[in-house]
């Protein structure tokens, strides 16, 4: 198994690797000189090592293929460990699924500083592609530890409850930056189609629009975190071209399809409806955060820790989308400000919603007065239970005399409480009242000559006044038709 979480996924994107440079070398008929070569410098692109081409230097790679090799190992380790998985076996887990990636980034070191010598390309700084490797694998062995262990009483009993309830909600507005980022993109990309058209008929061919139409959807990604920064007040760089919410600056641009999306003209008032992008993701947390949290405390603390989990994976999104691009200089985001400006558009925006819903959610006065949350399930109105019959009946149970007792009179007090509630109809809710009377239970005491009579208690009411009940003990059994010594007298 941990062979298996270790190395099953580097051998496939080696692989993958391999068929790759095979398939461009043959389409071009080209040597297969270098070929390892190459397969080591597709192994660092995927995870963003900084490789340096012929003299020119090259930081900035697809974003697309190391989004779906982190997915992959996240799926491949939460399947390796369980609820019922120990602190020990998940940090062997862990261990391994770093472990396993930089084995093979020993092996595409010394690959790659051997073929320097057929191939204009030279071997990667040695910390960096540590670096680099390590914390790809790290971050998706982590979350696929999480995802693992979310069930098991370990995590149940360390994490509270409503910072379990965040994660949902966190994921469903990031999902909601990424997707109105990508519909900036494809907005743009409709918007200077021309541009796009005649970048792609540069390639010459079909192999060569091929390859651009493919690089294109492998740099989206990219392109998507660029708008993200745009559309959240910060700024996109490409070498001179500088793109933000209210100005642009000009300058040359690698000739890639996907880079039309880049405005041609200044910034324009009609800008600003990006902003409904993090406006969105803000009402989308604070909406479900308030749904699942128990009170407004909650919901806003569940509001600000998404919001910063939201930031930081900006941030390092952000980090890891630019670098540098050889004589077009530095393709990145302003990093620092995109994390703070997706934290602070969400948390603030996520407070406001989180607190309009829980006030929207809160009980009613009247619903606080009554002690009800029901309704008749048509316009909302809480109705009461409908009351029982008036009707006030007391049972005494005679006291058990003992032999040799004196003669005096037992005289017990009982008091009865009758609860009368009303139909509330409309708007007016009627108000529930408690009548309280006492009643009066006589029980005669035996003659001196006569063994105690055990007898049940009738309850004698006049139609007068139905408030003064008097409850006197039959003498015998027989006054009482149909009545008889039973199990509860």
């Amino acid at each position: 198994m941990l062979l298996r979480v270790g190395f099953r996924t580097p051998g496939v994107l080696l692989a993958l690797s391999a068929t790759l440079v095979l398939v461009t070398l043959v389409s071009v008929n080209s040597e297969l000189t270098g070929t390892f070569g190459a397969i080591a410098g597709l192994w660092f692109a995927v995870h963003q090592v900084p490789l340096s081409i012929g003299g020119t230097a090259l930081g900035v790679f697809p974003l697309l293929p190391t989004i779906v090799l982190v997915v992959v190992v996240v799926k491949g380790v939460s399947r390796a460990v369980g609820s019922t998985s120990t602190r020990r076996d998940c940090a062997v887990v862990f261990g391994a699924a770093v472990l396993g990636p930089l084995v093979v980034t020993v092996i595409a070191l010394a690959v790659a500083a051997d073929a320097s010598a057929a191939i204009a390309m030279n071997s990667p700084h040695v910390l960096l592609a540590f670096a680099w490797v390590a914390g790809i694998h790290a971050l998706a062995a982590g979350v696929g530890v999480g995802i693992g262990t979310w069930n098991s009483d370990a995590v149940v009993e360390r994490a509270p409850d409503w910072t379990r309830r965040v994660v949902s909600p966190t994921m469903r507005a990031g999902a909601v930056l990424a997707a109105g980022a990508g519909a900036i993109v494809l907005a743009a990309l409709a918007a200077s189609w021309s541009t796009t058209q005649s970048l792609l008929e540069a390639g010459d061919g079909l192999v060569g629009v091929l390859g651009l139409t493919v690089l294109s959807i492998l740099y989206l990604p990219n392109v998507i975190v660029g708008a993200l920064a745009v559309s959240v007040g910060s700024s996109a760089h490409v070498g001179d071209v500088a793109v933000s919410m209210f100005q642009t600056s000009g300058g040359p641009v690698p000739p890639l399809p996907v880079l039309a999306v880049l405005p041609e003209g200044a910034a324009q008032t009609g800008w600003l409806l990006m902003l409904i992008v993090p406006i969105a993701a803000g009402v989308f947390l604070g909406r479900d955060c308030a749904r699942r949290a128990v009170d407004v405390p909650h919901a806003l603390s569940s509001v600000w820790l998404g919001a910063s989990v939201l930031g930081v994976a900006a941030l390092l999104v952000g980090f890891a989308a630019g670098g540098n691009l050889g004589t077009f200089g530095t393709i990145e985001v302003t990093v620092w400000s995109l994390g703070l400006l997706v934290f602070a558009w969400v948390a603030v925006v996520g407070s406001v919603a989180a607190a309009i819903v829980a006030w929207r959610r809160a009980p009613s006065n009247d619903e606080d007065a009554h002690g009800t949350d029901e309704t008749d399930g048509t316009d909302g109105t809480a109705v009461a239970d409908e009351p029982e019959p008036a009707a006030i009946e007391a049972i005494a149970q005679p006291a058990a005399l003992e032999e040799g007792g004196d003669d005096s009179m037992v005289v017990e007090e009982a008091e009865i409480v009758e609860e009368a509630a009303a139909v509330g109809g409309g708007e007016d809710d009627a108000d529930s009242a408690d009548d309280v009377m006492d009643a009066e239970i006589v029980t005669p005491a035996p003659e001196e000559d006569s063994p105690p009579v055990e007898g049940d208690a009738t309850v004698v009411k006049t139609e007068a006044d139905p408030e003064d009940a008097m409850v006197v003990e039959a003498e015998t059994t027989e006054d009482l038709p149909g009545k008889g010594p039973s199990a509860s007298d």
